[in-house]
């Protein structure tokens, strides 16, 4: 750096930079021993620490059990002694984004409920020692005031620092400067660069000058101008105008989001707006066919809709819209997905040998609502493929309900999003760079504005899985994991609410990404997957046809029954198994009321029903939903194996698929059986040609038999027809 002084001379001034490590940013905290019994040894860490973490408390709770407290993750290790093992209960290995709320049951017991539905209960031998750990965990599941404070960003400066293990460095990485923006503008075959174009670039946005849930650039009709797009912004909720994200490449059909017109009860328009919607269905007709009417699909009912002009919102009035026809698909907000996930999780974590388990499944409604999903996203895929018009969807806000239809309507029509690849830039642009709230739907501090919206999502996605399972590259366990990680704070991929907030605090470098750690993964890789279906997927969408992920809510199948009973309830896939002694007659199954702190007797079939209050009364007391213990009769499932070991990368148990362990193995055996056709064949030519060179040089060679009996010619011959065979 040269800097001149008055007299015309110059100096060099030599700045240092102190080089901060990564110990003096995230300091580790001294580990807290609870005491133990004198007949017992001090327990020990149950697990290998990732990097940047460090277990702040350690203890033990009833049956010889081992608790441990990080910041990233809460552990508790089940005994190797007595019945547990031998029953197949595993350990529990619960990320502490993954927690949603903890109550105190029966003064002894926690209850841990987590956003991917998992229950986790455990059981203290005093009550001083059971109110001291959920002090503990109440503590640190509180969402931090600055993000920088979540885990990710101390598991990334110690790893950097540390330079971590090979899979570290080959599993993790950045998200990095990919502009997939203008590789799908040229995938689609949209041209923006032409004199003659129909759509162009628009940066009115850039710096999210314009709307901070919006990515920087905005693809719009070429006769739009940047003016028209910020007129436009301010009919429409959150100023979330209408951009083009996708075309069919067959027709030219578009498909457009954005979010509700603030029509409000006086019926006001704009011009702007209605011109801009009109330019959207002008860019993809042909001059010589007849206008295409828009097709505007509202994730609402026509009265949730219309309720919304008192809040200043609405839907189109056909009339300022003469060109757009409108068709409302009745799914559910927020307030009742939140409320139908609830149950859903209350009832996962019941005694899996209730006799009217489908019928209570039917009563949450989940099903039902995954169903409307898939409905309306075939709805707008069929308008796109049949009918060939555009289509423009939203919602109330277009960052809920609107992604969700988009990107499954674009799974369906698009192939290349169904690859490893794609689907990671479907959800960085429909989810992330198009503002999805993940921060406040996941952890906000409003229970209101919580509610599984991306938990849902994949869920859908997972019952298109299961009715194409060739159609996709990637596995179920791919969206099992990428489903933990939404929350899990290891990677900064879904923190904050927009890419706004992500710029601004640095995350895309202060992080690691999770795309590249599920891409790394060989796990996630769908062995049975076929890259020649170019195919649409129309999605059977009954309610009968719709599967419940047993996967993420309830866990896999186990190699064999529990024949004896038990008062255990184990929800497996991570572990979470909450121990519970025995506390009544183990003929009757118990109900623990949070209203009522005393043991309530009921019938199986009463166990679990409808809450039947307001949303609002429903979300405020939601920490208040009961807790169902219950002695188990018959066949008990748990996971297997007892004794796995942990992910080096992201410290949770494996997950087991035994349909693409085999495969991968066949796989295997076939790449083995191909290398030693080869390498055999390669023997066979060389022979061959010293033969043939003795034979030039006039010297006579005898067959030599082999062990079989054999000469090498005879051999060949057999090896060739085999060859062919296989």
């Amino acid at each position: 750096m040269e800097l001149s002084d008055s007299s015309g001379s110059s100096s060099t001034v030599t700045q240092s930079m102190c080089h901060v490590r990564a110990s003096e940013l995230y300091p580790k905290r001294d580990l807290e021993t609870d005491e133990s019994p004198p007949t017992l040894e001090p327990p020990l860490v149950p697990f290998v620490p990732l990097a940047g973490e460090s277990v702040e408390y350690l203890g033990r709770g009833a049956n010889n059990t081992v608790l441990a407290l990080s910041n990233y993750r809460f552990y508790l290790k089940v005994s190797n002694e007595g019945s547990k093992r031998r029953r197949g209960i595993q350990d529990s290995n619960i990320p502490l984004g993954l927690i949603e709320m903890i109550e105190i049951k029966d003064l002894f017991y926690i209850i841990i409920s987590c956003k991917d539905s998992r229950t986790c209960r455990c059981t203290f031998t005093t009550n001083d020692l059971c109110l001291e750990w959920y002090k503990r965990l109440t503590r640190v599941i509180v969402s931090p005031k600055n993000v920088q404070d979540v885990f990710a960003f101390a598991f990334h400066a110690w790893a950097i620092e540390d330079q971590c293990n090979e899979d570290i460095s080959s599993n993790l990485g950045h998200d990095g400067d990919d502009d997939y923006f203008m590789k799908e503008i040229e995938r689609l075959n949209i041209s923006v660069l032409s004199d003659n174009s129909k759509w162009r670039i628009s940066k009115v946005n850039w710096d999210y000058k314009l709307c901070t849930s919006y990515p920087n650039r905005l693809l719009v009709p070429s006769c739009i101008t940047d003016q028209t797009l910020e007129a436009a912004a301010k009919f429409r909720s959150s100023k979330r105008v209408p951009v083009i994200v996708w075309r069919h490449k067959g027709n030219g059909a578009i498909l457009a989001r954005c979010s509700q017109p603030e029509v409000g009860w006086l019926g006001w328009r704009s011009s702007e707006d209605e011109d801009l919607l009109k330019a959207i269905a002008e860019s993809c007709q042909n001059k010589s066919k007849k206008p295409k009417k828009l097709v505007v699909i509202d994730a609402r009912s026509y009265p949730s809709a219309v309720a919304n002009r008192a809040r200043g919102g609405g839907c189109e009035c056909p009339e300022y819209y003469p060109g757009c026809e409108i068709r409302f698909m009745n799914l559910a907000n927020i307030h009742a997905v939140r409320k139908s996930f609830h149950l859903l999780r209350q009832l996962c974590a019941s005694p899996p040998d209730l006799p009217n388990w489908y019928s209570l499944l039917e009563n949450t409604r989940w099903l039902h609502n995954i169903s409307g999903l898939l409905h309306a996203a075939n709805t707008v895929a069929a308008t796109i493929e049949f009918e060939m018009q555009p289509v423009l969807v939203h919602c109330s806000d277009g960052w809920d309900r609107t992604p969700q239809i988009v990107s499954l309507a674009e799974l369906m029509l698009d192939s290349y999003y169904r690859t490893i690849d794609g689907f990671r830039v479907l959800c960085q642009r429909e989810w992330l760079d198009f503002g999805h709230k993940f921060a406040d739907r996941g952890q906000g501090e409003d229970p209101n504005e919580r509610c599984p919206v991306f938990i849902q999502w994949l869920d859908c996605v997972h019952n298109v899985m299961s009715q194409y399972p060739c159609a996709f590259e990637f596995s179920k366990t791919y969206l099992v994991k990428l489903a933990q990680h939404t929350y899990s704070n290891l990677f900064g991929t879904f923190l904050c609410n927009s890419g706004a907030e992500r710029k601004r605090t640095g995350i895309g470098t202060a992080t690691f990404s999770v795309w590249k750690h599920l891409a790394a993964s060989a796990e996630c890789k769908n062995h049975l997957y076929s890259s020649q279906s170019d195919n649409v997927l129309w999605i059977s969408c009954n309610v009968r046809d719709m599967n419940l992920w047993r996967d993420l809510y309830v866990g896999p199948f186990t190699d064999g029954p529990q024949l004896t009973k038990t008062t255990e309830i184990c929800n497996p896939i991570m572990g979470m198994d909450g121990i519970i002694d025995p506390i009544i007659r183990i003929d009757q199954p118990i109900v623990i009321s949070s209203e009522d702190p005393c043991i309530e007797f009921s019938k199986p079939e009463d166990i679990i029903s409808l809450d039947e209050r307001d949303d609002k009364s429903s979300d405020t007391n939601s920490s208040s939903l009961s807790s169902i213990i219950a002695e188990e009769n018959g066949i008990e499932r748990h996971s297997s194996p007892t004794n796995c070991i942990l992910n080096t990368v992201d410290g949770l148990l494996p997950l087991v698929d035994d349909v693409q362990n085999r495969l991968q193995q066949l796989n295997l055996e076939h790449k083995t059986r191909e290398a030693a056709l080869q390498n055999e064949l390669h023997v066979t030519r060389l022979v061959l040609l010293r033969q043939a060179s003795h034979r030039c040089n006039g010297i006579e060679t005898t067959p030599t038999p082999d062990v079989n009996g054999l000469s090498l010619a005879d051999k060949t011959d057999d090896d060739v027809r085999n060859s062919f065979k296989i």
